[in-house]
């Protein structure tokens, strides 16, 4: 049994993901921490820079007539040329604002704003998409990590989408354990990701989370930006050690770094030092970066840190000026530091290396002056190394494998994946429960303390309307305090994205079915509170409908916050539009604003909004049918008839509920019948001035003689109350397949917005 099967303890793919540590320590022989060179060593890149030059255009707002007002142009990266070979681990210098972040991104291909000129060439060929996906990983400044997986879930969920599909599950697993540990992971694989208000691994760790996953596929290029950002002294130079150990195995690794200490700087093989978008110097590290700059005529006096000395001679700062004394011959000459590079051997080299493979020289006799250049600096034991290493893979020169997807999985494989590793993780993260099944619930119980035993009176049949707006309200607007966790996810989603680990579609799918599969278990909390504490239909499929309705009410309003949410730019934008879009949906759903009474410009919302066809579903199950009856008391105490039937007329006639014809079923409670033309005459000739001697005639007609009807009892149809919503007529399934259809639409737009709209510039 291999060592990554035995320690694992999985549940398949969708199971909840520990490892027992003591049996990966006792089985692996020890912890790798820093990953010593194996005996088959990968392949990396050799990366060229031909004239690499990027230029961005000043903030502002552009004009409607650009003729008449050009935006000024900056010149971030200025005619970069140079070699970057694989087995050594490459420190990008320079002080802030240098350009150090944005070479990194031109490199790597994830650069989004400027104009770039020049070429990148990988292995002396065009860089292709493909290529950048599938052989390069880009380790972030800020670590982008699901919170609620663990390490290790973390890891593997990573290796079973980008590792081949052709590779068992437990081969798999095996490959993030070897991950694990040659990181150093192997105490915290069973400890979350974590947050800023729920503790996890420490920062260290997290780093090294990062740069795990993105050896998941042993890529041959490592790009890693700040990756000592935040971390003190120790850890930091842990960090670097583990990643020093990755380019002795043969990876290409280019890392920006900011100040770094003297022991991480003795870590990089070689250093790239840019001012103000120039180069520096572009050549070998460690004691050879100083001599260069010593030579130059820069005094290396009272430093511990070669680094320091390097940032305080290129210029400390964006603004600073310092020009350097060069000595040539008899003259002497003032030259700034780029123009004393320009004119150097070392920059001679470079553009020869970078010409040679522009040119299609014979690799092997580029690498080879490379590796001379390297012996010359008493480095033959690195050369030895890369002179075992393979300068290509035998499958990146096949043509027809560059034109295959960049994808490791199928598109049912990723979505299966991501249901069940991030499905499963979300059902143990208490935020994402909270926010939609308990408070679901919560809802639940605070409607019941206001609707509990509503009557069916017309008052009642009133207030049993608005409970059923207010139960859309409940499935609807509960989805916007998703908006947070949202936007929050998107620095994972265009991680993963730029690391091929899915399509988009594969995405928008897993988020559909793990929100509409929780959805489900809120409605079946919600819909049992409200509905049988309320007075509501007693027919068993009128509840199964309501259950129905809400669901895909809310499972619509989700898909609609989805959409609104991925469009916005940013956590504070979305928190506004998502609650602007539900509140107009609200304006427009027939009860807020009865459907005669709004505004001609908004009645095309009327009709397609899915709050008011949700609202319609729900009253049209509720009120279908049905018959309500009303009595009244026509005997009371020191109440005159007039005053009765004026209580009748208000509550029926006036709201709509009743109709003359209503009136003319009216019955006594005692079986007096009673002259009912007064009621008609009422209703119809009478009804909207409420004639005082017609109610009186009405009233004393309906008491007869000797009071013989004590109690006027009169039915109000379901289809009268439906009638006052402007609803009358409407069939229910109708009303909820207009709600499901908005669903397509919505899901669109969240694929759309996903998959075309650019927020992340770099």
């Amino acid at each position: 049994m291999s060592s990554g099967e035995g320690a694992v303890d999985g549940k398949g793919k969708g199971g909840e993901l520990s490892i027992d540590v003591g049996e990966v320590a006792s089985k692996g022989g020890g912890v790798i921490a820093h990953g010593a060179p194996s005996s088959s060593l990968s392949a990396g890149i050799t990366i060229s820079l031909h004239d690499l030059s990027l230029d961005i255009e000043e903030g502002g707002w552009p004009t409607l007539c650009p003729r008449r007002k050009k935006r000024a142009k900056r010149h971030v990266l200025k005619g970069i040329t140079g070699v970057i070979w694989p087995g050594s681990m490459y420190a990008l210098l320079g002080p802030s604002g240098a350009g150090k972040t944005s070479l990194l991104d031109v490199i790597s291909g994830r650069k989004t704003t400027g104009n770039i000129s020049g070429q990148v060439l990988f292995d002396g060929k065009e860089r292709t998409s493909l290529r950048l996906k599938r052989d390069t990983a880009y380790v972030q400044q800020q670590d982008a990590l699901l919170s609620s997986f663990t390490v290790f879930e973390c890891i593997v969920f990573t290796a079973m989408l980008k590792l081949p599909k052709i590779m068992a599950y437990v081969d798999k697993r095996s490959r993030a354990l070897e991950v694990i540990e040659k990181m150093g992971l192997f105490k915290a694989m069973n400890t979350k990701i974590g947050g800023p208000l729920n503790r996890g691994v420490s920062g260290g760790e997290l780093k090294r989370v990062s740069i795990a996953i993105g050896l998941i596929n042993d890529p041959q290029c490592l790009f890693l930006d700040e990756p000592t950002s935040g971390l003190d002294s120790a850890i930091a130079l842990d960090v670097m050690e583990a990643v020093k150990a990755l380019a002795d195995e043969g990876r290409t690794v280019l890392c920006t770094i900011h100040q770094p200490s003297a022991a991480i700087f003795d870590l990089f093989g070689a250093a790239i030092i840019l001012r103000a978008g120039s180069v520096a110097y572009f050549g070998e590290g460690r004691s050879q970066v100083k001599d260069y700059f010593v030579a130059q005529g820069h005094e290396y006096k009272g430093y511990d840190n070669v680094a320091e000395y390097l940032l305080e001679t290129v210029g400390g700062g964006v603004l600073a000026a310092f020009t350097p004394r060069v000595t040539t011959g008899s003259s002497s000459e003032s030259h700034t530091i780029i123009t004393a590079y320009k004119s150097s051997q070392l920059h001679a080299r470079n553009v020869l290396w970078a010409k040679n493979i522009l040119n299609n020289v014979d690799m092997s006799s580029v690498r080879s002056m490379q590796l001379e250049a390297e012996a010359s600096h008493g480095k033959s034991a690195r050369s030895e190394v890369l002179d075992s290493m393979r300068s290509f893979r035998s499958d990146t020169s096949d043509t027809s494998v560059l034109s295959e997807s960049a994808y490791s999985n199928s598109f049912v494989s990723e979505v299966s994946i991501m249901v069940g590793f991030r499905g499963f993780a979300s059902w143990k993260d208490p935020q994402f429960l909270g926010t939609r099944i308990g408070l679901a619930l919560i809802f639940a119980v605070i409607m019941a303390t206001f609707w509990a035993n509503s009557t069916n009176d017309t008052h009642g049949l009133m207030t049993q309307a608005s409970l059923l707006f207010v139960s859309v309200g409940a499935a609807v607007f509960t989805t916007s305090v998703y908006v947070p966790t949202l936007i929050e996810e998107r620095p994972v989603f265009l991680r993963e994205r730029h690391d091929a680990c899915y399509r988009v579609i594969s995405y928008v799918l897993h988020k559909i079915i793990i929100e509409g599969f929780t959805g489900i278990f809120a409605v079946l909390l919600f819909s049992p509170v409200v509905y049988w504490s309320c007075n509501m239909s007693d027919h068993i499929y009128a509840y199964i409908f309501f259950n129905l309705a809400l669901w895909t009410l809310n499972f619509a309003a989700v898909m609609l916050t989805l959409a609104v949410a991925s469009a916005s730019p940013n956590v504070e934008i979305a928190g506004a539009a998502v609650p602007l879009v539900m509140t107009l949906n609200f304006f427009c759903g027939g009860f807020m604003v009865l459907a005669d009474k709004i505004p001609v410009w908004w009645k095309w919302l009327y009709n397609v909004s899915y709050v008011q066809w949700g609202f319609s579903a729900l009253m049209v199950n509720q009120f279908e049918g049905q018959v309500f009856p009303q009595c009244y008391e026509m005997n009371q105490s020191g109440v005159s008839s007039q005053a009765v039937m004026m209580n009748i007329f208000s509550q029926g006639l006036g709201n709509g509920m009743l109709t003359g014809q209503d009136l003319m079923e009216a019955t006594c409670s005692s079986g007096h019948e009673f002259d009912r033309s007064m009621l008609t005459a009422c209703s119809v000739s009478q009804v909207a001035a409420y004639d005082s001697m017609c109610l009186q005639s009405a009233g004393l007609s309906i008491l007869g003689g000797n009071n013989q009807c004590e109690d006027l009892c009169v039915s109000v149809k379901g289809e009268s109350v439906l009638d006052t919503f402007g609803l009358a007529g409407r069939s229910k399934w109708q009303s909820l397949g207009y709600v499901a259809a908005n669903l397509p639409v919505f899901c669109l737009c969240f694929y759309l917005a996903l998959r075309f709209l650019k927020h992340e510039h770099r």
